[in-house]
């Protein structure tokens, strides 16, 4: 349930202790890619957990590490730091976020929205190593032989998430709660929990 900037910021962060990936096209668009489900299945989200390596809303770090010593490319890499970011993002604003819940302890899914559109075009805007980042998701080559999903499914993502960032936040107001200061915390303080899933996947150090 994270957006794309966060996505990128976990990504690049993690990138900074691996420099193996941190020019890698392929990586960078292998961390935004598995929300290309959407591109298959449109709003139905009952088969997102599946896609995301049963990570979308809680850690499986297990299966993380199966996925990694199968797929071991650039791509495979960004997918499962993906979804290692997806795992500590909603157990950490289920916790400390308690005004996005409804009395009945629902989530306001309007107000989550708006606050997590908002702050990340905000972010797209203020940071410049993320345009950077989609600029090079633009250039990299989806993989033909996912066992997921299509080449053509990534690509279509890609070219939709470009188009979207580029244009106008489709959000209006301020963010009450999921600010930038929010988003730039948690971005630095999940990088440990898929360092700890890496190093358990005899994949190289550095």
């Amino acid at each position: 349930m994270a957006l794309t900037m966060v996505h990128l910021l976990a990504a690049d962060n993690w990138a900074a202790g691996h420099r193996r990936y941190a020019d890698s096209p392929e990586f960078f668009l292998g961390a935004i890619s598995p929300d290309a489900i959407h591109i298959r299945d449109h709003g139905d989200k009952s088969r997102k957990d599946l896609f995301h390596l049963y990570n979308w809303q809680s850690p499986h770090p297990d299966k993380v590490v199966e996925y990694w010593r199968e797929h071991r490319a650039p791509f495979d890499i960004g997918y499962g730091v993906h979804v290692l970011t997806d795992a500590q993002w909603v157990p950490r604003y289920k916790a400390r976020l308690k005004g996005l819940f409804r009395p009945d302890g629902r989530l306001d899914i309007d107000r989550y929205y708006n606050e997590t559109f908002i702050t990340d075009f905000k972010l797209y805007r203020a940071i410049p190593r993320l345009r950077e980042i989609l600029d090079m998701i633009e250039t990299a080559e989806a993989p033909s032989d996912h066992p997921l999903l299509t080449a053509g499914e990534f690509d279509q993502w890609r070219r939709k998430i470009v188009a979207a960032y580029r244009g106008e936040c489709p959000k209006t107001g301020v963010a009450q709660y999921v600010d930038e200061a929010y988003v730039l915390s948690f971005a630095a303080d999940c990088v440990p929990m898929i360092d700890a899933v890496y190093g358990r996947s005899d994949l190289p150090a550095g």
